[in-house]
Parts: structure tokens; C-alpha cells; sequence
């Protein structure tokens, strides 16, 4: 990390840690940055522990409310789930001033990125909306993002500088959300109850790693697709309803990606004892078990 960088940047806030938190707060402290931490769950007695642990782990400062995390902050990260997005932009807009940037991970609808820059910058902060390409999980801090906003192309060269992966590609807000991809996952579960019910799973993937050589369909890519459902099924399930909102926008049908939002609800759902029952360092079980019929 280049000094000047980590010298020109002063504490970073962190709001919502759950998946992407953790990644981004441990990499950039210890390229030497204080991060500060905020997340619903720690008003929750059942959940606040855990919190604080993972945070602690990451060497990040666990802040007790939204305005304590925000306090001072130049850069600021939101990265909760799709259906808090909106309220988490609406109420960090009361604690954020000029010199500070609000940057938006989550995968929400253009029109709702649009309706949290116009909450931001009520008060003078700015707005970035940035849509994450990859999974954060393995690529880390590293991960790709596209970035929109009248202050994208700025942001982008902070960013990098902080070591990440970003791509100004739009001054208006909402076109690099626009350009997100979602939906492989769910069509894997479905295809792979189906073929596991008729015992031809193996075969199925072993015609699709013949089709699309080199994805890894023959080294286990099915399971880790279905893994992430598991895992973050109700969060994914709400970013494809969001998904659905921006196609009933533009007048087109959104009846696929409603029924991928269902399948990742329901595996989700019907998967949670078992993921709840794991050690916290335990692994998943084997996915033939999860998509067992309910």
C-alpha cells in the first residue's frame, strides 16, 4: 500500500457486516486504515456478539449507532441487504457532510440507488453507487466493481489506490447497476434437484463440463453455487426482486426473475436448520442433502 494513500485516507465506515464487511474491514486494516463498523445486528442481544467477535477479528472498531460510525468518516460503505438499502441511505443522510463519501455496494434497483443519491447528497455528501461483478469471497478486496456518479471517475482513483478493483462507468446514477448479472445460481439448484431425483447428476455435470470446458462443472462449481444460496439465499432473493422491480419499469416481464427469487427463498429456508446447526467454523453439507424434496 502506498503511504500517501493510506495518509490522504481517514477512517472508513463500514454499515452492514455481514458477508462483505469483514473482507473489506480486515484488508484495509491492516493496510493500516482505522475502520469503524456498524451493523443492525449489534441492538439485537441474540446477535451482538457475534458482531463484535468479527469485528474484532478484523481489527475493526465496533461503533454502538449509525452516527458514531459515520462520525468523521471520508469514505463510508453500505453493504446490507437489498431491503434495507433504501433505509440505511435515508438514515446515514442525517449523519453525513460535505468531504464525505457514501458508497453504495448493494444490489438494489437503478431507481432506488437514484432515490439514495438524492438522500445523501441532501446534505452535502456524495453519492457513489457501486455494483460488485464478482463474488466478494475468494477475490476479497480485490473483487470487481463498477462505479457511477458524478464523482465515480475521483472515487475510482481512491479505490484502486486502497488496492481495490473499480471501473468508473457512468456519471448518471443507475447504469452501472443496470449492468449486474444474476440468476446462474438459482438455475443450478433447479436443475440439479431435478437431475439428483432421476440419479443422472453425475451425468448432467459431466455433459456440462464437456459443454462449457475450463468453468469447472468437473471440480465441484455446482457446489459452490448452491453453497452461496444456501448461505445468502434471502439476501440474493431480495436483490432479485429488485431485479424484477427494474424490469416492471422498463415494461418488460419479470416473471423470471421473480421465480429466481422464489427458488433462492425457498432453498434458503429449507436449508437454514442445517446451516444454523453448524459449528461457526463448520463447513456446509454436501449439497445432495440440501436439495432433498421438502
Amino acid at each position: 500500500m502506498d503511504q500517501s494513500i493510506t495518509q490522504l485516507i481517514g477512517r472508513i465506515a463500514i454499515v452492514g457486516f455481514g458477508e462483505v464487511g469483514p473482507v473489506f474491514a480486515r484488508a484495509l486494516t491492516v493496510a493500516g486504515h482505522q475502520v469503524s463498523v456498524f451493523d443492525i445486528k449489534l441492538q439485537d442481544d441474540a446477535t451482538r456478539a457475534t458482531i463484535v467477535e468479527r469485528a474484532r477479528e478484523c481489527g475493526a472498531q465496533v461503533a454502538e449507532d449509525l452516527a458514531t460510525a459515520l462520525c468523521d468518516a471520508q469514505l463510508v460503505f453500505s453493504a446490507v441487504t437489498a431491503s434495507q438499502a433504501e433505509a440505511v441511505a435515508t438514515a446515514s443522510a442525517e449523519h453525513l457532510t460535505a468531504g464525505q463519501t457514501f458508497i453504495d455496494l448493494n444490489s438494489v434497483s437503478p431507481a432506488v440507488k437514484l432515490r439514495n443519491c438524492k438522500q445523501i447528497e441532501r446534505h452535502g455528501a456524495d453519492y457513489v453507487e457501486a455494483a460488485v461483478m464478482a463474488p466478494v469471497p475468494p477475490a476479497g478486496l480485490r473483487v470487481p466493481m463498477l462505479l457511477g456518479g458524478r464523482l465515480a471517475k475521483q472515487t475510482e482513483e481512491i479505490l484502486n489506490g486502497l488496492g481495490m478493483r473499480t471501473e468508473a462507468v457512468a456519471q448518471d446514477i443507475g447504469l452501472a447497476s443496470a449492468i449486474m448479472i444474476k440468476g446462474m445460481e438459482a438455475l443450478c439448484v433447479q436443475s440439479m434437484l431435478a437431475a439428483k431425483q432421476f440419479d443422472v447428476d453425475g451425468r448432467v455435470l459431466a455433459s456440462l463440463a464437456a459443454s462449457f470446458p475450463g468453468v469447472g462443472w468437473d471440480a465441484g462449481y455446482e457446489a459452490y453455487l448452491i453453497g452461496r444460496v444456501v448461505e445468502h439465499g434471502q439476501r440474493r432473493s431480495e436483490e432479485m426482486r429488485e431485479a424484477a422491480l427494474m424490469l416492471d419499469g422498463l415494461g418488460m416481464s419479470s416473471a423470471l426473475a421473480t421465480a429466481i427469487a422464489d427458488v433462492q427463498q425457498e432453498l434458503a429456508a429449507r436449508a437454514a436448520p442445517l446451516v444454523e446447526a453448524l459449528d461457526p467454523k463448520g463447513s456446509l453439507p454436501e449439497w445432495r442433502r440440501l436439495l432433498k424434496p421438502a
